[in-house]
């Protein structure tokens, strides 16, 4: 008998210079990298201890790593992208439930991917967030090092994005986020008018929107510092008053009184511009709900809220100049703003004759 192998725990081998551990999963068996021979039993016995952890507790459970992922690194995100990473990870737990981070290979991926072939944009986001989980799995332990299985799957070509929405389209999706399906006025409608009219107004992200306050709105207008930049640039834009732009400050200021709660107004907030019946800031789901519902109502098809920015900076190009819709896109570059607003219209030109 192998004198070494009277050394070994039950269940460890030494393989090609490293310390395995063979793990039962039903009727598999499953080979756990420990050390290498040479960094010692004392290393193999730590090794041992950690994977004992985590086979207890079960953390390296892809539905378990999803939530762990999304307390210590989602959870600093911003609200939009919090309800993207709700919304991925949701469809990969469902897909991946009986899943451990370690099993996960590529063909499991491109099956998964696979179910949005037929939409490309969603293909690279979920590819994106099963490497950014798969990633996660590998600074945990639960993988070894270097074997994202995402990593040799490729991203699909996408077209840009040319939708514009009309002058007409933005008017009956406000018209239609007044009131219900039942033709009664709905309780948010005023609020998410409000939101759209900002939205476009001052060309920002609805991240962005939600999240500003009060001491923003100063005497030379309306400063923001977008989320997307703080780590870059670190941009400031500050949106300058305009006749439109106070009146719409003034209706935030002196909400109408609530549908069927008469003559009690919405509370407003001392902090917060766009809030909630109960004066809470509004969060990007119910602010995304009630425009999804809006839209469909008023028969509008393809209509993302983020379009309203891609009009509002085409529309100050077409009539400012692509500068100034540089500056209130916070682009650092003209060739960022000229590939947003690219195509957003049809371009006019005189015929030959």
């Amino acid at each position: 008998m192998n004198t070494k192998r009277k050394t070994l725990p039950p269940g460890v081998f030494v393989k090609h210079g490293s310390y395995y551990r063979v793990v039962a999963e039903g009727e598999k068996r499953r080979w756990v990298k420990l050390c290498r021979v040479s960094d010692g039993l004392p290393a193999m016995y730590l090794a041992m201890s950690k994977l004992a952890s985590q086979v207890s507790s079960h953390k390296d459970l892809m539905p378990d790593l999803l939530h762990d992922w999304m307390v210590e690194i989602g959870s600093r995100r911003s609200a939009k992208t919090q309800a993207n990473d709700r919304t991925h990870n949701k469809a990969i737990s469902e897909a991946f439930a009986h899943f451990r981070a370690s099993q996960v290979t590529p063909p499991d991926v491109l099956d998964f991917l696979g179910n949005f072939r037929d939409r490309p944009r969603s293909y690279n986001a979920y590819r994106a967030a099963m490497r950014e989980r798969m990633r996660y799995a590998e600074a945990k332990g639960y993988r070894e090092p270097g074997t994202n299985p995402v990593d040799s799957l490729p991203i699909m070509s996408t077209k840009a994005r040319t939708r514009y929405l009309t002058d007409s389209e933005l008017r009956r999706i406000k018209v239609a986020a007044m009131r219900g399906d039942d033709g009664l006025p709905t309780r948010s409608g005023h609020t998410i008018c409000c939101l759209i009219d900002m939205a476009y107004l001052t060309g920002q992200r609805i991240g962005d929107l939600l999240r500003v306050q009060w001491s923003q709105i100063t005497s030379a207008g309306i400063l923001f510092e977008p989320a997307k930049t703080e780590g870059s640039t670190g941009v400031r834009i500050l949106i300058e008053w305009t006749p439109k732009l106070r009146t719409l400050v003034d209706r935030l200021k002196n909400p109408p009184p609530i549908p069927g709660e008469k003559p009690k107004a919405k509370p407003v907030s001392s902090r917060w511009v766009f809030t909630t019946l109960k004066g809470q800031p509004y969060t990007y789901d119910g602010a995304s709900t009630a425009w999804t519902r809006a839209r469909d109502r008023a028969g509008v098809k393809n209509a993302h809220f983020h379009d309203i920015r891609a009009k509002a900076l085409t529309d100050l190009e077409t009539r400012g100049g692509i500068r100034h819709a540089q500056k209130m896109g916070g682009h650092s570059t003209e060739s960022q703003t000229a590939d947003y607003v690219r195509q957003k219209q049809a371009i006019r030109v005189a015929a030959t004759r």
